[in-house]
């Protein structure tokens, strides 16, 4: 045989066993696949919408298992888009769509769908935003690629819909990541798009008492919704936008009042916390929901069963993307119509199940699990956590005078150091004050801009001295600074105030005296306003500052015909706090969590709840949250009707307290916007003060910086608190003593224990 054609033999008996070798490998991923195993696509990468390597998913015989860490296995079913997580130890299993034989067939058709998919959508049609679009009910197609911890699933829907998104999962040790990257959400169809979408709605559901356990509600300090039998009680449950109510969307809605000057209802608490959990204390198995991303539109749903007619217990997160508003027809408002959001939200969704087992599967490991997952991600930093006992003043207000306005002096410079020499007579020491109203034009002429104090609480001059003398004395003052909102009765139309997504100017009316509006700037002009106001403070060697109003309040705005997300609002908070903190020592009103990092401590913190009927109860979750990494104040004990159970509050949640005074007497706010404020002469509250910071200084001693580990309401309804340092303190709200560990603790009271 010569040499060219044993060249080819040669090379036909390569190209054979390469062929050979790859049936092989197809035969093998092909019987892989048919018995439910795991595949592997080794080169996925997660910063990718789409994997690079696919397999169609065969999982009609059940659900198959994709990924195991050392505690967890998580299996996939893909018909439905469900998963399960089994603990290895326990063998307990959290469910993310309702299973059949937990189906008690007390659903409709709807619900039926909704309970049985791992991903519900809310659809847009035109512009009528009542669609319920879901993996069961409506025709769709799932492609499933396997990664080297979870899956990445691409679910279109079709027909009347021809919408679609990529759902990635993962198991990461003891935590499961859910991530909708922005990328893979499309809108195909012409007056047809995703509203919001609900990410495994169903997760850790029970069945009307069967499990015991509770929910957690991220509503004002916290609350819990337990897990037992509502019989039908609740028509709705917790519905809670993260970050509160986007003013730039939301229609305006008129204030109970009486004798059109009070306001008669108080506002429900604004969710400061992107999270929520479920807990099955029977199985010891819980988990804290994170969410990381897109939580700047983002509703936390928490329902009992009975809410909408369902039997099952539920918390998740749904994102919103697009939205309808009322869209007016002419500059009068005459008419208005319904209008679709031009575009929708754009940005990674993403939920963090952080899984808890054993004693750490309660509230209270939930709250440690939270602390460390901020210091861990530096969302939060350990601050100066030295007691001060907090006092705030009311410099100058305004009330209507012939053409225009006076000034109403209620506490000047003088005032106030001879109020820190009155504390200090009574032992109050290291006193923190935040001075609202120290502007030239009162607390009401705002933006602030300049360091130019009033001139009838003593001017500028007066003002810096005082800060630097009585900081060498241990008092701290912090000037007040409502970055957010706009007088244009005391202020030049030509700042650029907020319009809302209708192109309407937003108008803040509070009913006041002298003052009836007042208007959001946009937030690049609150950033710039800050640095101005910096500036000036810092070239006088001033650097303490209370800063209100952008640090609670988020919105969505338009500006010369565009559409800015609150996800712009969001960022460009962060860039302004960022650079002013280099400079300043920042104190934060009702933070949100992005903003966490820059306090150094946090003002008017809620105690308790909004009181939500259907709230079993409350719990001091955000102070067993940051207690002992920052300082956090409480809302002013002044207007609290009791005293008694709030300074309990005060005791059991380690918060401090705050007190609003003036020196001259309230009554001359009569004809002022603070003619709400009753009760602030500090000689009232002069032997309070001193009271209330005995005992809290004292407690603060024995506390140190130690965090919170554990919170628990005892059997006979005693409250115990531990700390890491090995501190107890018990906390008794009832009539009678109560004991507990050989303490006995009388009526309505307290007590310190190892």
């Amino acid at each position: 045989m010569d040499t060219k054609k044993r060249k080819k033999i040669k090379w036909l008996v390569i190209i054979l066993a390469v062929l050979l070798v790859a049936a092989a490998i197809a035969i093998t991923l092909i019987v892989l696949g048919s018995k439910g195993e795991r595949l592997t696509a080794g080169n996925y990468d997660h910063s990718s919408p789409k994997p690079t390597v696919k397999s169609k998913v065969d999982a009609k015989d059940g659900y198959v298992q994709v990924a195991e860490s050392d505690s967890y296995i998580l299996y996939y079913y893909e018909p439905q888009f469900s998963i399960k997580l089994e603990n290895k130890k326990t063998g307990a299993i959290i469910e993310s769509t309702l299973s059949e034989e937990k189906d008690d067939g007390s659903a409709n058709e709807v619900w039926q769908g909704y309970m049985k998919s791992g991903i519900v959508i809310n659809a847009i049609r035109g512009t009528t935003n009542t669609y319920q679009v879901d993996v069961n009910t409506v025709e769709t197609e799932i492609t499933t690629w396997y990664t080297d911890n979870g899956i990445y699933a691409e679910i279109e829907f079709k027909g009347a819909y021809d919408f679609g998104l990529g759902v990635e999962v993962r198991l990461e040790g003891d935590e499961l990541v859910v991530r909708i990257p922005d990328e893979s959400i499309h809108e195909d169809k012409e007056n047809t798009y995703i509203s919001s979408i609900s990410v495994f709605p169903m997760m850790g559901y029970t069945h009307l008492g069967d499990e015991s356990g509770y929910m957690l509600v991220p509503d004002g300090n916290g609350a819990l919704i337990n897990l037992d039998d509502k019989e039908g009680r609740y028509a709705n449950g917790f519905t809670g936008l993260i970050y509160g109510t986007d003013e730039g969307l939301t229609a305006k809605t008129g204030i109970p009042t009486l004798w059109e000057r009070y306001e008669t209802v108080t506002d429900a608490n604004s969710v400061m916390m992107p999270i929520f959990g479920m807990a099955h204390t029977g199985d010891e198995q819980a988990y804290l929901a994170v969410v990381e991303k897109g939580d700047e539109r983002c509703y936390i749903e928490i329902q009992p069963n009975g809410a909408n007619n369902i039997n099952y217990n539920r918390a998740f997160a749904r994102f919103l993307l697009r939205d309808v508003f009322k869209q007016p027809l002419s500059k009068g408002n005459s008419g208005v119509v319904d209008a679709v959001e031009a575009d929708r939200l754009h940005s990674d969704l993403q939920v963090r199940y952080i899984l808890l087992t054993g004693e750490d599967a309660d509230y209270s490991g939930m709250a440690v699990t939270y602390r460390q997952y901020l210091l861990d991600n530096g969302l939060i930093r350990k601050q100066n956590l030295a007691y001060n006992t907090r006092v705030d003043v009311l410099g100058t207000e305004r009330e209507e005078f012939l053409m225009g306005t006076t000034s109403v002096p209620m506490t000047t410079v003088n005032q106030l150091e001879d109020i820190y020499a009155a504390l200090r007579r009574e032992g109050v020491e290291n006193v923190l004050t935040v001075y609202r109203g120290w502007q030239k034009g009162g607390l009401y002429n705002l933006p602030i801009t300049k360091y130019k104090a009033d001139g009838k609480i003593g001017g500028t001059g007066a003002l810096t001295d005082l800060i630097l003398q009585e900081a060498e004395k241990g008092n701290t003052i912090y000037l007040y600074n409502d970055a957010l909102s706009v007088n244009a009765s005391t202020n030049s139309s030509t700042y650029s105030v907020m319009k809302m997504v209708n192109k309407r100017t937003f108008e803040k009316d509070v009913n006041g005296q002298v003052y009836k509006t007042f208007y959001y700037l946009m937030p690049d002009r609150s950033g710039t306003n800050l640095m101005e106001l910096t500036d000036a403070l810092t070239g006088k060697n001033v650097k303490n500052m209370a800063l209100a109003g952008i640090t609670e309040k988020l919105f969505s705005f338009s500006y010369k015909g565009n559409f800015y997300a609150r996800t712009h609002t969001m960022d460009t908070y962060m860039d302004a706090l960022s650079a002013v903190d280099e400079d300043m020592n920042l104190i934060l009103e009702k933070p949100n969590q992005f903003l966490w990092k820059y306090a150094d401590a946090m003002l008017d913190m809620p105690l308790g709840s909004s009181d939500y009927l259907y709230i079993d109860r409350e719990i001091p979750f955000l102070s067993m949250v940051l207690k002992g990494i920052v300082p956090t104040y409480s809302e002013y004990v002044n207007f609290e009707a009791n005293k008694t159970e709030n300074f309990l509050q005060m005791v059991e949640s380690g918060m401090y307290p705050s007190f609003y005074i003036t020196a001259e007497d309230s009554s001359k706010l009569i004809y002022t916007n603070s003619s709400d404020l009753f009760s602030l002469e500090f000689e009232s509250y002069r032997e309070t003060i001193a009271q209330y910071d005995r005992e809290l200084r004292a407690l603060s001693e024995v506390v140190g910086t130690s965090c919170i580990t554990e919170h628990e309401v005892l059997p006979n309804g005693l409250v115990r608190v531990t700390y890491d340092n090995g501190i107890r303190i018990y906390v008794n709200y009832t009539a009678s003593a109560l004991s507990a560990d050989g303490v006995t603790v009388d009526a309505m009271s307290y007590k310190v224990g190892e």
